[in-house]
C-alpha cells in the first residue's frame, strides 16, 4: 500500500482505540509509518487493536486508562515518559456522553459528561503538550462534533455542551501554541 504520509520513526498516542475513530486513526497512523501508543479502558478492544497494528510492523503499545480519570492520565503520562521518546501526535477521541432530556439530566450526570469530554482532554491536551513545547513541535487532534455548533436535540444537552467546550478549547489551545510548534485542530464529524 502506498503511503501518503511518511510517520516512521513519529510517536502517537491515540485514545479511545479499542473501537470505533480512535482505533480508525490508530491503524491509519501505523499505516503511515507511526509507532502508536493506544489507549482505552476497553482492555480486551485494546489487545484486539494491537493484534492489528502489529501487522504493519511498527511499534504498538497498549496502556489501559480510565481516561474520565486525572489520577489514571497521571499514571500514563509516567508510563509514557519512561519510554524516553518524544511525542509528537495526540489524538483526543476517548469520551463517554449521557443522553437525557434537559428537564431530566442530573447536575452529576452533566458534570460526568463534562468531565469525560472536556475536563479530562484538556488534561490530556496539557500534558503532551507540555512535552511538546519543549521541543518546539507536535500536534494535537481533537474529535469534536457538529453538535457543538448545531442543536441535536433528542437528549443530547450534556453531550452538545461538551462539544461547544472542546470546539473552544481546542481554539484556544491553538492561538496559545501555533507559534511555539504546536498544532491543534478539531474534527467535527457529524
Amino acid at each position: 500500500m502506498e503511503k501518503h504520509f511518511n510517520l516512521e520513526g513519529k510517536l502517537s498516542i491515540v485514545t479511545g482505540a479499542a473501537s470505533g475513530l480512535g482505533k480508525a486513526i490508530a491503524q491509519g497512523l501505523a499505516e503511515c509509518g507511526s509507532d502508536v501508543i493506544i489507549v482505552d479502558r476497553n482492555e480486551k478492544g485494546l489487545l484486539k487493536t494491537e493484534e492489528g497494528l502489529k501487522t504493519f510492523g511498527n511499534e504498538v503499545i497498549n496502556f489501559k486508562t480510565d481516561l474520565s480519570s486525572i489520577e489514571d492520565i497521571d499514571k500514563l503520562f509516567k508510563k509514557i515518559d519512561l519510554l524516553k521518546r518524544d511525542i509528537d501526535f495526540l489524538a483526543n477521541v476517548a469520551g463517554d456522553g449521557i443522553l437525557s432530556k434537559p428537564e431530566n439530566i442530573s447536575i452529576d450526570e452533566l458534570k460526568a459528561v463534562l468531565n469525560n469530554l472536556v475536563i479530562c482532554r484538556f488534561y490530556m491536551c496539557q500534558h503532551s503538550g507540555k512535552r511538546m513545547l519543549k521541543r518546539g513541535k507536535g500536534s494535537i487532534l481533537n474529535i469534536g462534533s457538529l453538535a457543538s455548533t448545531t442543536a441535536l436535540g433528542r437528549g443530547h444537552i450534556a453531550y452538545s455542551i461538551a462539544m461547544g467546550g472542546v470546539s473552544q478549547m481546542t481554539k484556544e489551545l491553538s492561538t496559545e501554541w501555533s507559534s511555539r510548534g504546536v498544532r491543534v485542530n478539531t474534527i467535527a464529524p457529524a
